[in-house]
């Protein structure tokens, strides 16, 4: 009797240990399936959503860690599921951080290369916010909100893939503005729906697009080479017509958008609302 009950027992203790394993595997499975060869085109990672306090101290984090902007995001990112919630740098070390990448994403190599190359391309060239802060015009102010797939209607129905920084004095061609990374101007003069716009590819292979400038800094030909902070044009309100110089059509702004290429896109949008909420705090200052 009491052989029996000993053996019923160590049989309900080891069942409870394959069913502890059971399912601790199946939720390394569940996470690991998060990590596929498609998850940059995934709307989770195309929102680029990050929480204000993760922003104010990703270069504290990265600077210390000895590590880019675009590798920490690929593993915090990750880790959280996209969702930076109450997420503190200051509780996340290096190790946690080695340990994600080494045991657990790093069984995927593949794709999670894929993905840190999306995030190095998005995060790691960039220096400057694209328009200064006027050292001597308090009213120069600018502002933007997080219109990311909001509709819009010129053209037909389509969805906002990009961030409209406002100016607080609605003046074109008053407002500087810069580009944000180094790169290569890939594209350059008129579009129905941005108007005067430069494109420019960054180092890493993100293409960062400046659109309803008034007037360009000068003429530039495909392919130079700009700087981050180089000034690249003036802040308008043109577009929204085939007729180029067309002006009036909104209030003046600069629409900014960020692209990627994917596997299955050679042009794939991501929102940049985060990217400039981080960018606030590295303005240039010009006197203007």
């Amino acid at each position: 009797m009491k052989r029996s009950l000993l053996l019923y027992i160590l049989g309900i203790f080891f069942l409870g240990i394959l069913t502890v394993l059971g399912t601790n595997s199946l939720h390394e499975y569940a996470a690991l399936s998060l990590l596929n060869d498609a998850v940059n085109e995934s709307e989770d990672f195309r929102n680029q959503w990050l929480s204000e306090e993760v922003s104010g101290e990703l270069d504290v984090f990265c600077g210390e860690q000895g590590i880019s902007r675009g590798d920490l995001l690929t593993i915090l990112m990750l880790d959280h599921r996209f969702d930076l919630t109450g997420v503190d740098l200051k509780n996340y070390g290096k190790e946690q951080y080695s340990d994600s990448l080494h045991n657990q994403w790093g069984r995927k190599p593949e794709a999670l290369q894929t993905l840190r190359e999306s995030y190095e391309a998005i995060w790691d060239d960039l220096v400057y916010f694209p328009v200064p802060e006027s050292t001597v015009n308090d009213e120069a102010t600018v502002a933007f909100d997080n219109s990311w797939m909001f509709e819009r209607t010129f053209g037909g129905k389509r969805g906002h893939e990009g961030t409209d920084v406002m100016a607080g004095m609605n003046q074109r061609g008053y407002y500087p503005v810069i580009s944000m990374t180094d790169g290569v101007i890939e594209n350059i003069g008129w579009l129905t729906q941005g108007g005067y716009r430069i494109g420019i590819r960054g180092p890493h292979g993100a293409y960062y697009y400046y659109a309803h400038l008034a007037e360009f800094a000068r003429e530039f030909p495909k392919g130079t080479q700009v700087r981050a902070g180089e000034l690249i044009g003036y802040m308008g309100d043109t577009g929204y017509s085939e007729i180029e110089g067309t002006t009036g059509n909104f209030d003046v702004h600069l629409h900014v958008g960020i692209y990627i290429r994917t596997k299955d896109s050679p042009e794939m949008s991501v929102n940049p609302y985060w990217i400039l909420k981080y960018l606030e705090s590295h303005k240039l200052s010009y006197a203007f």
